[in-house]
């Protein structure tokens, strides 16, 4: 996959973690387990395998914020760059 296919490929988000920034209070930012932010186009047979799983889905456009991504191509010896802005 390329840098640029990466950066807009659908991914997910999950606040499985305790999470470093946001929020006004700290249990802003406390894991909320089961909870899963999808892409919009997220898979039918993906969201019910989740769901099977029990995960609480949620659903958005955008599941990340700017996205900066460096790619090394070992066959060339080249770096290549991408940034994404929201």
């Amino acid at each position: 996959m390329t840098v640029q296919k990466a950066t807009q490929a659908a991914n997910f988000n999950t606040n499985q973690l305790w999470l470093s920034l946001g929020g006004s209070k700290t249990s802003d930012r406390e894991p909320k387990p089961r909870q899963i932010l999808l892409n919009s186009n997220t898979k039918e047979d993906l969201r019910n395998a989740l769901k099977k799983m029990g995960y609480d889905l949620s659903y958005a456009e955008r599941t990340s914020g700017p996205i900066n991504a460096i790619y090394f191509d070992w066959e060339t010896r080249k770096l290549m760059g991408r940034f994404q802005q929201p």
